[in-house]
C-alpha cells in the first residue's frame, strides 16, 4: 500500500470533499436525466448512458454499504421509512412521466394523468420491494457482523 502524504486531518477533509463531490455528481446526474426526459418527450435513447452510469453507481454504493453493515447515517431500516421513500420515488416518477409525455400528447390530459399514476404506482411497488429485500440483506449481514469477533480480539485470544 502506498504511503499517504496527508496527515489525519487532511485525510478527513479529503474524505469529506470526495463525499460531497460524489453526492453532487449523483444528484446532478438525476436532474440532468429528468430534464432530458421532459425535453425529449420520453425518448429514452437520448439519456440511456446516464441511466446506465446512475444504475452502476447506485448498485455499487448499495452493495458496499450492505456488505459493510451500513444502512444510512440518519434513517433506521424500518418499513415506515421504506414506505415513505417509495412513495416519494413513485410521486416523482409519476410527475416526471406526465410532464415528459405532455410534449407528445398535449390534448390528452386524462391519458397523461393515467400514465403518470401507472408509472408512479409501478415505481412505488418496485422501490418498496427493492428496499424491503435490501433491508433483509442488511439485517442478516449486520447480525453476522455482530457475531464475528473483531480482528484485534482474535489476535489477543490467540496470543494467550
Amino acid at each position: 500500500m502506498k504511503k499517504s502524504n496527508l496527515d489525519e486531518r487532511q485525510e478527513q477533509i479529503l474524505l469529506r470533499i470526495e463525499h460531497n463531490g460524489f453526492w453532487l455528481a449523483f444528484w446532478l446526474l438525476i436532474i440532468a436525466m429528468v430534464v432530458q426526459n421532459i425535453a425529449s418527450g420520453s425518448d429514452f435513447r437520448l439519456f440511456a448512458g446516464e441511466c446506465a452510469i446512475l444504475l452502476i453507481i447506485s448498485l455499487y454504493v448499495a452493495i458496499e454499504c450492505i456488505r459493510n453493515g451500513i444502512w444510512d447515517r440518519k434513517l433506521k431500516p424500518k418499513a415506515s421509512n421504506n414506505l415513505l421513500a417509495s412513495a416519494l420515488a413513485g410521486l416523482g416518477v409519476g410527475v416526471v412521466t406526465s410532464l415528459a409525455l405532455m410534449k407528445n400528447f398535449p390534448d390528452k390530459p386524462l391519458g397523461l394523468v393515467a400514465a403518470g399514476v401507472f408509472a408512479g404506482v409501478f415505481t412505488f411497488v418496485l422501490c418498496m420491494i427493492a428496499l424491503t429485500v435490501s433491508m433483509r440483506f442488511y439485517r442478516k449481514r449486520n447480525e453476522k457482523m455482530e457475531e464475528e469477533p473483531e480482528d484485534n480480539e482474535d489476535i489477543i485470544l490467540n496470543d494467550k
